[in-house]
């Protein structure tokens, strides 16, 4: 699935963020089910690494 990130906070664990979720998306997976501060695993897609590879 594909996310929209909202705002991303460093912190001592490693990254707080936000995101917007359409009311399709959160029907359809198990996303209704967590609670604000559960920790997931995200993956980056690879544009988003040769973007970021770009940029240094």
């Amino acid at each position: 699935m594909s996310l929209t990130v909202n705002s991303v906070t460093d912190n001592a664990d490693g990254c707080e963020i936000s995101i917007n979720i359409i009311p399709h998306t959160l029907q359809v997976t198990t996303l209704k089910h967590l609670q604000k501060g559960t920790k997931v695993n995200l993956e980056i897609d690879m544009i988003a690494r040769y973007v970021e590879r770009m940029l240094k």
